[in-house]
């Protein structure tokens, strides 16, 4: 296990994304500093408040450990950027990210520890039990990782998590990256690094519901999709050839039966009903495929505004240094 002789010159970054979590604040706080004192060694602990609307910023504030900052978003700018925030704010030799609804068991980061310990750069907390989640979240994410892993060349582990460590040299190679629309977990799986994976049983949350709408999680995996590969696009280029070459055999088949065998099937299609099936099926691919090319032109267009990624309430924050993703 984690050996605390061996790094007790170490500091241990633990960054907490909130969003209207006032009823798991002060029970989760509870758990995981009886985790943290066990292990020896210096920590920091930085909960990213994202705009909440509830009480979570005045609970987070209410607690007496020390070694707490809050970094306060100016409004809600979503989970992804909330941990972009905190792991700018980070100082330490690794940085552990993890949720505050107490699903993610924070008895595992000494197993997190060790496995950095052995020289892991990055350790993945797989969750191994979808009871927790709703149907509609468990069915969406299956063909998620199914769609992403045909699409991607990078390949993503059905059930990976947030949960995860990465150590200091990663966290310095992600805060390098600027686009806007991200997935925390797909830009640190393509940073690369040695990594490790540890399965765990998700917890059932402390107080509440999700607050990930079905909405957000559709655009969490449609940005994720198209921001990690070019194969949509392709896809369609690739459409486009077989619609031209299948159309040209029926095309072919139906001269020759309608024209030259004088219709021995009794088939008697019309060129004008031809020509309007053959018409509503290219107008729908064309449609999609303009569909696709729109979301990465949107893309594009939101990476060349070079707004900042997020915007920090200092008047609300506690005990932060100056310093973000731009």
């Amino acid at each position: 296990m984690f050996s605390m002789k061996q790094n007790k010159s170490e500091l241990l970054s633990v960054v907490v994304p909130v969003f209207n979590e006032s009823g798991s604040i002060i029970e989760f706080n509870k758990q995981l500093f009886d985790t943290l004192e066990k292990l020896g060694i210096e920590t920091e602990v930085i909960y990213v408040d994202d705009g909440s609307l509830d009480d979570s910023i005045g609970n987070i504030k209410s607690l007496h450990e020390p070694n707490i900052k809050l970094v306060s978003l100016s409004r809600n700018f979503g989970k992804e950027i909330a941990l972009s925030a905190g792991i700018a704010e980070a100082k330490g030799d690794a940085i552990i990210m993890i949720d505050a609804d107490g699903q993610h068991p924070v008895e595992l980061i000494p197993r997190f520890l060790d496995e950095w310990q052995k020289g892991s750069k990055v350790v993945i907390g797989v969750r191994t039990n979808e009871k927790v989640n709703s149907f509609f979240n468990t069915f969406s994410s299956r063909i998620f990782y199914k769609l992403f892993n045909l699409f991607s060349d990078q390949k993503l582990i059905p059930g990976s998590t947030d949960y995860r460590l990465i150590d200091r040299a990663v966290a310095d190679e992600f805060k390098s990256m600027s686009e806007p629309d991200r997935m925390t977990r797909l830009l640190i799986d393509w940073i690369g690094f040695k990594r490790t994976y540890i399965k765990f049983k998700a917890k059932v949350r402390i107080h509440g519901k999700p607050t990930y709408s079905k909405k957000l999680l559709l655009k969490l995996a449609l940005d994720s999709i198209v921001s990690m590969t070019q194969a949509p696009l392709y896809l369609f280029a690739y459409l486009g050839i077989f619609i031209s070459i299948l159309s040209g055999i029926i095309g072919f088949i139906i001269f020759l039966e309608q024209i030259f065998l004088n219709d021995p099937l009794n088939w008697n299609f019309t060129g004008t009903a031809l020509l309007g099936i053959l018409i509503i099926f290219l107008v729908g691919i064309v449609l999609m495929s303009q569909g696709i090319m729109s979301l990465y032109i949107a893309k594009i267009f939101n990476q060349s505004k070079g707004r900042p990624l997020y915007v920090v309430d200092h008047e609300r924050s506690v005990g932060i240094i100056s310093k973000k993703i731009s």
